[in-house]
């Protein structure tokens, strides 16, 4: 810039508009105000959108199949009725895709038994499956496979944006709500699937650690397992984290012991194939029927499922570069003295292990998956920085004056 010459910014704020502008924006109060908005405005239309427009995909089918499959002990019956549930609300081009979309949909609709035979990989989610008889007669299975995601999704931005407020870091809420939508929320909660009923448990197990309220916490932990067994590797982070960091580990350990063995018993109840059976079929490839299916273990395979998922990881997701993010921007809040007390350190070690170990233990790519490990780092470190756009306006206002 030409010595003498006044920067833009200057001259805006010289004028009768920009001072009152400047004056509004350094207005902390209102800012807070803004912040919470704008969070809550981007939850609300999330949620309102996957109402008007949700996402009747495959695993709507097979979720909704898994509810009604105590009624029916023909496979042809139960299959009948699971395409009857979903025709009567899908739109048509959504359900042609479900059904002819790819060789293995159109496989399933064309085969009863094999249809019935994919089960076993969905009747583990037990709590969830529960939940949608549960809301059946009040609202229709496919309506209650629906809103187990719209509610939910509405009631991790409320306790978000709650947890904004507690920690006074409200103005948080311009940066936390685009880290939503990068960790894929406005996805899951159109597509009917149990990962964001899963967040919202464990979401609220990491707030109670946050207030220190553990007996609350392992008790929503051990919840979160009957709606997907595999939150137990976030247990496993936080008893990890609970022996490093010096906290209580019998309540942990308790937890752990007793997780796993509600893990085993529904394996056991739904007839889960197993580890290696579930990784060949979700990360090497697709089987149009699971019965009986023991592949034999292969160290090639198992290199190329980990392959498979770094790669599409990397190329279509974000919850990769977002944990890379996290872990460089937590580094750097320690490193410039924020305050990051003990709990939070604590906290933000198990879901960075858990994240690694959550992808280690079975390598899918998709970024809900990850998403309560992603969400819980991204509102941590946004109440840590509790970042200040109207400090941060007023020192550009004397600067450019």
């Amino acid at each position: 810039m030409i010595k003498g010459e006044r920067a833009p910014i200057a001259w805006a704020l010289d004028t009768g508009i920009g001072r009152g502008l400047a004056q509004a924006v350094v207005n902390r109060r209102l800012l807070d105000w803004l912040g919470g908005v704008f969070f809550a405005f981007v939850c609300l239309f999330i949620a309102a959108y996957a109402l008007v427009k949700p996402d009747y995909n495959w695993d709507m089918v097979a979720y909704v199949a898994t509810a009604l499959e105590d009624r029916y002990q023909d496979s042809a019956d139960l299959h009948a009725a699971t395409w009857k549930v979903i025709s009567e609300s899908a739109p048509e081009a959504q359900l042609y895709e479900i059904q002819y979309g790819n060789p293995y949909n159109k496989h399933q609709w064309e085969n009863p038994a094999d249809f019935q035979s994919q089960l076993s990989m969905y009747r583990v989610k037990v709590g969830y499956v529960w939940l949608m008889r549960a809301m059946e007669p009040v609202v229709g299975l496919a309506n209650a496979a629906i809103l187990l995601s719209v509610i939910p999704s509405l009631l991790v931005g409320a306790l978000m944006l709650y947890w904004l407020a507690r920690e006074n870091a409200l103005q948080a809420g311009f940066i936390l709500a685009p880290l939503l939508m990068l960790a894929d929320q406005a996805q899951m909660t159109s597509a009917v699937v149990p990962d964001m009923l899963l967040s919202l448990v464990s979401l609220a197990a990491l707030y109670a650690f946050v207030r220190g309220r553990e007996a609350l916490a392992c008790v929503l932990l051990f919840a979160s397992v009957f709606v997907r067994p595999d939150n137990l590797i976030l247990i496993f982070a936080l008893l990890l984290t609970a022996v490093i960091f010096g906290w209580r580990v019998l309540p942990m350990l308790a937890t752990f012991l007793a997780s796993l063995l509600a893990c085993v018993a529904i394996s056991k109840y739904g007839g889960h194939p197993g580890w290696w059976a579930h990784f060949y079929f979700s990360c090497v490839k697709i089987q149009n029927s699971m019965a009986g299916f023991q592949p034999d273990f292969s160290p090639v395979a198992m290199l190329q499922g980990y392959m498979r998922g770094v790669v599409v990881s990397l190329i279509h997701n974000d919850w990769a570069a977002l944990l890379a993010l996290f872990v460089a921007g937590w580094a750097l809040l320690n490193r410039y003295g924020r305050a990051v007390s003990s709990r939070q350190n604590a906290l933000l070690f198990a879901l960075v292990i858990g994240t690694i170990g959550k992808f280690a233990s079975f390598p899918l790519p998709d970024d809900r998956f990850y998403h309560v490990f992603i969400l819980g780092m991204a509102v941590l470190l946004v109440t840590i920085w509790k970042p200040r756009f109207d400090a941060a306006f007023s020192v550009n206002i004397i600067r450019s004056k």
